[in-house]
């Protein structure tokens, strides 16, 4: 080999070995930001999970304590207001009524009953401890109660576990679509059906209300604040929302999220 074929073959190995390098210095460059993306990403997932929390945590203490209102007004003060009556004639008659003294103590029973209640819906625990069919039984139960709309609730396959912040959010989201039903829809039937899923929690809302035009953008752009909200709670749990809805022929809401 003479002496140019040596230099040619040094110059070629040392521009191999210089592509080589800018190469891995790309290759690693590429892998630093895609790092970075997904750490800013992951942060940005991390603060709308936690403002959606916040939110939900808010909007749900907010409506409990409109609910309490009621009930004290509409179910222990009425029952109060009866047991002063009955008191009243007790103390005015000569002789014991015992039939009448029997009812009083059956409204005191009912007034400590419904103040327990009351006292239960204010324990944050409750949320916590309960599972999410059950949480929203309970919600259902309450809207029962008020003769505008009822709710019924269902749930199939293996119950898996949420985190407690995903569960709040979640339960928010029903709440938010039930609100819908009963201020919207005119429905007289709704129901409320959880699907435990091998790989995600699936759950349906249902009504048999007026449903509305669903051409919408499929990020809920076009939608009420009530069902931006639902989509926006969607994208904080790293899940997504369907609606299908005719005109007369009701609404379905289905929420998917992984458990994770």
């Amino acid at each position: 080999m003479d002496k140019s074929q040596i230099i040619s073959a040094i110059a070629l190995t040392t521009l191999l070995l210089m592509v080589l390098m800018a190469f891995l210095l790309f290759m690693l460059f590429w892998q630093r930001r895609k790092s970075n993306r997904y750490i800013k990403e992951k942060e940005i997932m991390t603060a709308m999970f936690n403002e959606q929390l916040l939110r939900s945590q808010l909007e749900i203490q907010e409506q409990s304590f409109n609910v309490i209102s009621m009930e004290i007004h509409d179910n222990v003060g009425q029952t109060l207001s009866l047991l002063n009556v009955q008191l009243n004639i007790i103390d005015q008659q000569e002789s014991l009524d015992r039939l009448l003294l029997a009812d009083a103590k059956e409204s005191v029973k009912k007034a400590m009953t419904d103040l327990r209640d009351i006292a239960k819906s204010l324990n944050s625990e409750r949320i916590k401890l309960a599972s999410l069919p059950d949480i929203t039984a309970h919600e259902s139960q309450r809207i029962n109660q008020t003769g505008l709309v009822k709710v019924s609730v269902a749930n199939s396959g293996d119950e898996q576990a949420l985190q407690d912040g995903k569960k709040l959010i979640i339960f928010r989201m029903i709440q938010e679509c039930l609100q819908n039903i009963i201020k919207h829809s005119a429905a007289t039937m709704a129901s409320v059906n959880f699907a435990y899923q091998p790989d995600f929690l699936e759950i349906q809302i249902t009504d048999d209300g007026i449903g509305f035009n669903t051409d919408m953008p499929a990020d809920g752009a076009g939608f009420g604040i009530g069902l931006k909200n639902i989509f926006k709670r969607a994208t904080a749990i790293n899940g997504n929302v369907h609606i299908d809805s005719q005109v007369n022929k009701g609404t379905t809401i289905t929420i998917r999220t992984p458990y994770a």
